[in-house]
């Protein structure tokens, strides 16, 4: 063992002494006075050999990624492959399997729901405020008032609720959220920013293939808070709130469909709007803001006009005559004359 090692010696500074002028000719740095690596007492995993370390640099080792992007082509050829095929190719690749989930998203942005939906009065907007009707809603009120107060109070702890300056505010997102549906693709960014996620599917809904015209006339009266409640949902740290604001309004609508014809309403004559949107707010959120979040359709409210459809009339081509065989028409007139006739009183 003691001749092999000095063997293995000897022909190391054999080659090192014939190596040293070379590498002293090209100017490489050889690292130690031995050649080998600096470990500065640790062991170090790299070849002492530095006729290697040109190789070291240029080394490149060339590993499959999974493909990320399919190319058209590829997925062309996916549909022709069978399932064990796709489960081969995709164990090959560190893919696991798609899996499909029937879970809703959940958002907890806003709610689904009204709370307590306020009760607009008979002929609001149309009859005096003498009548009866009206006398025995304001009573109601009146009774109403404690609960509507404690609302009032539990909201006035997260910011400064004053009602005359709400109102004006939710008048201003209505008229802007108006406004900005006579164009939905250019404005959804700023729609969800005054609409709620309950509320956009509903004011959106048909208004794809149509163009609505809209504008608010005058203000009959000044805007109000009607009504105003909270509630907690999931824990007591999470707490909404919904305002129901009435606004009394004159504006003018019109709906055209996808050709430019008049569907609904009219641009010129303004009618009088009777409208109790409800805002609401996630009030626990530091950062939340007041929405649309619906309105309330009285019971006696007049109901809407119909959509006048309009649709293009085919163009068909007239039909060949149709050919008569003589014989068919011979065996009728045979029938008919051997088929005796009933006798009539």
């Amino acid at each position: 063992m003691a001749a092999l090692t000095n063997k293995v010696l000897r022909s190391q500074v054999i080659f090192w002494s014939s190596v040293r002028p070379v590498l002293a000719s090209q100017k490489l740095d050889i690292g130690g006075v031995d050649g080998r690596q600096p470990s500065r007492g640790f062991p170090t995993s790299k070849h002492w050999l530095i006729k290697w370390r040109l190789l070291r640099s240029k080394k490149v080792l060339q590993i499959e990624l999974p493909k990320f992007v399919e190319l058209k082509s590829e997925k062309k050829n996916r549909e022709d492959k069978t399932p064990d095929e796709l489960r081969m190719e995709m164990k090959k690749e560190g893919r696991l399997p798609p899996r499909t989930f029937q879970e809703l998203p959940l958002n907890i942005s806003c709610t689904r729901s009204i709370m307590e939906p306020f009760k607009p009065p008979e002929g609001d907007g149309k009859h005096s405020s003498l009548l009866s009707s009206h006398l025995s809603d304001t009573v109601s009120r009146m009774l109403k008032g404690p609960k509507s107060l404690n609302h009032i109070r539990k909201l006035k702890k997260f910011e400064n609720f004053n009602e005359s300056e709400f109102a004006l505010e939710s008048q201003n997102i209505v008229i802007e959220a108006q406004a900005l549906l006579q164009d939905i693709f250019k404005n959804q960014e700023r729609l969800h920013e005054l609409v709620t996620e309950k509320a956009f599917p509903e004011m959106v809904h048909g208004l794809e293939y149509k163009t609505m015209v809209w504008s608010l006339v005058e203000t009959v009266e000044p805007p109000k808070v009607v009504h105003v409640r909270t509630e907690t949902m999931i824990t007591e740290d999470n707490v909404f709130s919904q305002v129901t604001v009435r606004l009394h309004t004159k504006q003018t609508l019109a709906i055209y469909d996808r050709f430019g014809r008049l569907m609904y309403g009219d641009p010129i004559l303004p009618k009088s709007v009777v409208e109790y949107v409800i805002m609401e707010k996630w009030i626990s959120d530091t950062y939340g803001r007041w929405r649309i979040h619906g309105k309330i359709l009285p019971d006696s409210a007049t109901p809407r006009d119909n959509l006048i459809k309009t649709y293009k009339v085919p163009k068909f081509s007239p039909l060949p005559p149709a050919e008569i065989n003589k014989e068919t028409t011979k065996e009728t007139k045979v029938d008919k004359v051997d088929t005796p006739e009933l006798a009539t009183a």
